[in-house]
């Protein structure tokens, strides 16, 4: 048997799209629209608006297309509704625009959408992935009904309320477990190392995401993540940045990380940025046409003490709003991965019919005049995680044994190397040393120890690499170390350097 060749990157970001649908991080900010859903546009944001290019040519290709569809709709061979020729017409016209942050909603995945701007929604508080057919349960939100339950990370979803999941897609997932607050819904289970499915039954309830998490690393450090910018987000990162400085006064510094954040609520980013970017400009919209739309300043004297930001590759829009005002003003080191390079900004426009159009209407410049997109924030001292540590969480091969080959083989082998269990060279070929190792970790977790990768070892091996980077995340303790040797200057590091500081 050959394992499927799924890139486990492809898996991380299907996985994201459910969370989304459940209500979790949104992934692009916004300007006003008829719906209140960001920040208000400033005068003349939308140069044009309402005058049809081209005029007369824009008639005619009108009357073009309304033909078309007429003759479709009377004499095409099988059936076809208006309404989804309509919808066909709207996303092959998207697909042109090669924008992905440009995107038609029907009333339905509006409605989700709406959602995902609160961080609220009704439901039992899971992320889910689908890798290849099957859907897997990849996080519990803390305290979520689904947690209290018993549902467990790495338990594969076989069905809801009586209908089998396999085959279905993530919306579908979605659409079943999601209902009316107080009503209980029925999933059914396949968990590691237990035989037969279990059934599980849980409570919906309306489920709060939190996307604020603070802590004392150690006396006079703080840090903070961000998950992500939605309705409240800013409140919450002052309350929490307060409660450090009462209590711990952050003499050495403050650790922010923004890694993974893909984004938000343009807004709630501005409240944060306010509080720590010292007196100017935080960021600027431009148009289309490269003019000012708007100016967005702080009017704060900054922080006392130093600030330490880490960011990688997903952290995106409103995330390097903040990252790059502070690098700007030179009020923070950037630590970690170059990132995405999302510096657009959309605009909700309802459309007849209950749907609604997300429009790439402007883009955002850091204070210095420097455009982002595509390029993405360079870090101060970048640092790269080795792979494993990137991907170990969508880890859901199947079964993997010698003689199997591709990336999930690669990534067995990373997970085995960074683990030390023994010399393992990830090549994606699995050979003997890497049947050996893994037996070696099978033996090490009380497991049979076939050198076979099966569900439960997967779950064991996916359980020792999330402690393993919780207790020695080179990024987190390359940061801490540039606030306890304040020494360090803004001048920009390389890998060597990061590294070297990382170990001192």
């Amino acid at each position: 048997m050959k394992p499927n060749r799924w890139h486990w990157k492809q898996i991380a970001i299907i996985s994201v799209l459910i969370a989304l649908l459940l209500g979790s991080n949104l992934v692009a900010y916004h300007l006003g629209s008829s719906r209140p859903v960001g920040e208000a546009p400033s005068e003349g944001a939308y140069p044009e608006k309402g005058v049809p290019p081209d005029g007369d040519h824009f008639s005619e290709a009108m009357e073009q297309f309304v033909q078309v569809l007429e003759k479709i709709s009377r004499d095409y061979l099988e059936p076809v509704t208006l309404d989804r020729l309509l919808e066909g017409a709207i996303e092959g016209t998207l697909k042109v625009l090669d924008d992905p942050q440009t995107c038609y909603y029907d009333s339905s995945r509006l409605e989700d959408f709406m959602i995902e701007t609160t961080g609220l929604f009704s439901g039992v508080g899971v992320r889910l992935a689908e890798i290849g057919d099957q859907t897997w349960v990849l996080a519990l939100f803390p305290g979520s009904p689904a947690e209290r339950a018993g549902l467990n990370a790495g338990d594969r979803l076989i069905s809801v309320d009586g209908t089998a999941i396999s085959g279905e897609s993530l919306q579908r997932a979605a659409d079943l477990i999601r209902g009316p607050p107080g009503t209980p819904v029925k999933v059914a289970v396949e968990r590691p190392g237990v035989t037969g499915p279990l059934e599980i039954t849980i409570q919906r309830e309306e489920v709060k995401v939190e996307t604020v998490f603070s802590r004392v690393k150690e006396p006079g450090i703080g840090y903070i993540q961000i998950t992500g910018f939605e309705r409240s987000t800013g409140a919450s990162f002052i309350r929490q940045l307060e409660a450090l400085e009462e209590t711990d006064g952050l003499g050495k510094g403050l650790i922010l990380d923004l890694r993974n954040n893909a984004g938000g609520l343009l807004e709630e980013a501005l409240q944060i940025a306010g509080e720590l970017v010292p007196e100017g400009e935080i960021t600027r919209l431009v148009d289309r046409r490269g003019e000012v739309l708007d100016i967005h300043h702080s009017y704060s004297s900054g922080k006392p003490y130093p600030l330490v930001v880490l960011i990688n590759e997903e952290s995106a829009s409103a995330s390097e709003v903040i990252a790059g005002a502070l690098q700007d003003h030179r009020a923070a080191l950037l630590v970690g991965e170059t990132t995405y390079g999302k510096a657009t900004v959309q605009n909700l426009e309802d459309l007849a019919g209950g749907g609604a159009l997300k429009l790439t209407v402007a883009k955002y410049l850091t204070p210095s005049g420097y455009d982002l997109h595509g390029q993405g924030l360079k870090p101060d001292y970048p640092l790269k995680l080795p792979e494993a540590f990137k991907h170990y969480d969508t880890f859901f091969p199947g079964v993997l044994e010698r003689g199997d080959w591709g990336l999930e083989v690669e990534l067995l082998q990373q997970m085995l190397k960074e683990l030390n269990i023994k010399p393992v060279t990830p090549s994606g070929y699995f050979d003997s040393d890497t049947a050996e190792a893994l037996a070696d970790f099978q033996r090490d977790c009380g497991l049979e120890a076939d050198g076979i990768l099966d569900s439960l070892t997967a779950l064991r091996l996916r359980q020792a690499m999330e402690q393993l980077l919780a207790e020695n995340d080179p990024q987190l303790e390359l940061a801490r170390n540039l606030l306890v040797n304040p020494a360090h200057s803004f001048s920009k590091g390389g890998e060597a350097a990061a590294w070297n500081l990382y170990r001192n």
